[in-house]
């Protein structure tokens, strides 16, 4: 059996498409992994095949920029990164798609669909978070979305003139397929139109919420895909969390980081404000020069989340949906700042599930430290945190899309 995944975007457009993967390959699937140059490193780490699919990401500041702007990210995504790239897109994902049994795509892997209906291959789409289903009944907090409300009936006509408001980013994207002799799509690509017929994996936990009864059909919730494995924990990292009381964690995830401002500045003097130990995952992007040094904090480029956040005593993140399921999974308390695109909802979940608060990005320099010392002193949040970590543990969501992914094939 071959599965082919088709993945764009961060880290966290990827990492569950490699669990998954590698779960696959132990049951002796043959797992190629499409994606853009930047993840081919991830991809070989984890022991699976890796085809290119342009567009390739960019290294600049200003494209990260225009990539993580909260209002016009999703439009730049669209119509100057992605649609621009179809024709590239579509002819690498069907060179990586040949003879495959079963293809898997996520949202921005626009030549997904057009594959799947030029060669009748079974395709399933994966949702990563609830907001990517659009749910009137269950609805996405987005700053492209802000009048959703309560009522069903008007979050549908919302999501309706939403759809309407960006006809213009599926345009060059419809010509192509039309072109291709494909027809139509069915609904717009960046709404329901990324989700397959076939079927829909919806690879995140129940505690964020459950499908909806107005999802896509045959839409099947497998539990949360936590990453696991990896790099071992550098041993200067793991002395430091060894060396006393359990250290606050800052970070911005593979995307956020490359557009931090401030952030670890802030996130430096707030842990200092407060006496709190604090270890900085600063990525590759973040310059150093401007962290005053002073005992009890320590700033590295990175550290594998599951292995560090269970040492925390609080994370502080950007509200990436991966990296929120890993600190419940260590049943630690967070403080979240959202950056753009799915993490203002992801974050509304995790305030929802009892174990989070919110500081929004203009607000973090001079509310980082008392929100912060809110958390850390809430025993009912830890509490509850504590409690949901070993169900969200036994959700097994890497082998139960697995176990989909084969079943599709057959």
């Amino acid at each position: 059996m071959k599965v082919v995944f088709a993945s764009h975007g961060s880290l966290g457009d990827l990492v569950p498409f490699l669990e998954i993967g590698k779960v696959l390959a132990a049951r002796g699937v043959t797992v190629t992994v499409a994606t853009h140059a930047a993840h081919r490193r991830a991809v070989a780490a984890a022991g699976l095949g890796f085809a290119p699919m342009r567009p390739d990401r960019p290294g600049d500041a200003g494209f990260h920029a225009r990539f993580m702007h909260p209002r016009r990210g999703p439009a730049f995504t669209y119509t100057r990164y992605l649609g621009p790239a179809i024709g590239d897109s579509d002819a690498d994902l069907s060179a990586a798609a040949s003879g495959a049994d079963v293809l898997v795509s996520v949202t921005l892997a626009l030549a997904a669909p057009l594959v799947a209906a030029r060669t009748g291959v079974a395709w399933l789409s994966a949702a990563f978070q609830p907001a990517m289903l659009y749910s009137a009944l269950d609805p996405p907090k987005l700053a492209m979305l802000p009048l959703v409300r309560g009522w069903p009936a008007w979050n549908r006509r919302v999501l309706h003139y939403a759809e309407q408001g960006v006809a213009s980013w599926a345009a060059p994207l419809a010509a192509y397929r039309e072109a291709e002799g494909l027809g139509a799509y069915p609904a717009h690509p960046a709404f329901r139109g990324q989700h397959a017929p076939g079927g829909v994996l919806a690879l995140y936990s129940p505690l964020f919420g459950p499908v909806p009864g107005d999802a896509p059909a045959r839409t099947r919730q497998t539990g949360q895909v936590l990453q696991s494995g990896g790099a071992p924990l550098d041993p200067a990292i793991a002395a430091f969390l060894a060396a006393g009381e359990r250290p606050v964690v800052f970070t911005l995830g593979s995307a956020s980081a490359h557009v931090a401002r401030r952030f670890f500045v802030d996130s430096a003097r707030a842990a200092a404000r407060l006496g709190v130990r604090a270890l900085l995952l600063v990525g590759r992007e973040a310059g150093l020069a401007e962290i005053p040094a002073r005992p009890g904090l320590m700033v590295a480029q990175s550290a594998p989340y599951h292995a560090v956040f269970p040492h925390a005593a609080a994370v502080v993140h950007q509200g990436g949906i991966g990296t929120i399921a890993l600190a419940m999974a260590a049943g630690v308390p967070m403080v979240l700042v959202p950056f753009a695109h799915d993490q203002p909802d992801n974050a509304a979940r995790a305030v929802r599930a009892g174990v989070a608060r919110i500081v929004p990005r203009w607000r973090y320099r001079v509310s980082a430290a008392p929100i912060l010392a809110q958390v850390l002193g809430d025993a009912s949040m830890q509490a509850t945190a504590a409690a949901l970590a070993p169900r969200i543990l036994a959700e097994r969501g890497a082998e139960r899309a697995a176990d989909a992914i084969m079943a599709a094939a057959r």
